[in-house]
């Protein structure tokens, strides 16, 4: 297989990987006679059959993105190369590796850990893919202005990256301007964990409304990483359709 043909091939099967596990659980939350707006993501955990296609989805989902970022990297390192840039402009490209990789692993931990069983530890791997996630998209933003500086695609490549990357950034602030209204100091969690253990009495109530207002700003936080991934399909067109463009100028 064509390198350009691999790199398109990870992230069209990590996009549709992640989105389709999204929809699936939303869908099977539904199913299960609970509300509509609006589950937070890891909510998809407690009850199956969301369970076990969130544990899945999750873990596919962490050894795509893996695959994705090498791949992402190498990419961006060979168009670096062509365009002698300066040694600067590989270190961004090589640490962004980084906060991908723990994005990928919290991923993957995030299904093996619901948080009504362990709520810390299940808080802290969620956060780490959330903030860790748009790492990488700041790393990749920078990188790709230096990747297109001077090509007539940069506006639209950037385009592409940066408005999902921004949407991630909002998602994550709003997200947690709601949650900081009801999860205070001196909330119960004892009792706030063992509430899931009743499934339609927890997942058809809606105790503190400003918790679905944060559940549906984190949709926004991870389909912006998403997208914001999905946006290399613009690096990688085939070479053909770049090359004909040159002509026609």
């Amino acid at each position: 297989m064509e390198q350009r043909q691999r790199k398109r091939l990870s992230l069209q099967i990590f996009t549709g990987v992640t989105l389709t596990w999204l929809v699936l659980c939303y869908l099977t939350w539904i199913a299960n006679g609970c509300k509509a707006f609006m589950p937070f993501i890891s909510d998809f955990d407690l009850y199956q059959p969301g369970d076990f296609i969130f544990s899945l989805g999750t873990f596919l989902s962490a050894v795509t993105v893996i695959w994705v970022m090498f791949e992402l990297q190498m990419h961006n390192r060979e168009e670096l190369l062509k365009k002698d840039a300066k040694i600067i402009w590989h270190l961004l490209n090589h640490s962004a590796i980084f906060p991908g990789m723990i994005a990928a692993y919290s991923c993957y931990m995030v299904g093996q850990i619901p948080w009504n069983v362990d709520g810390f530890m299940h808080g802290s791997y969620a956060f780490d893919v959330f903030y860790k996630g748009i790492y990488w998209c700041v790393l990749v933003n920078i990188v790709t202005l230096r990747v297109h500086w001077n090509s007539s695609s940069l506006r639209k490549i950037l385009t592409a990256r940066l408005v999902p990357s921004l949407f991630a950034i909002v998602g994550l602030w709003q997200m947690i301007s709601a949650q900081s209204t009801v999860w205070t100091e001196d909330f119960d969690w004892d009792t706030w964990n063992s509430s899931s253990h009743d499934m339609m009495e927890f997942c058809t109530s809606s105790i503190y409304p400003m918790l679905n207002y944060a559940a549906m700003w984190e949709f926004l936080l991870v389909l912006g990483i998403v997208f914001t991934v999905f946006s290399f399909m613009l690096d990688l067109q085939p070479v053909e359709n770049t090359e004909s463009l040159g002509e026609e100028e």
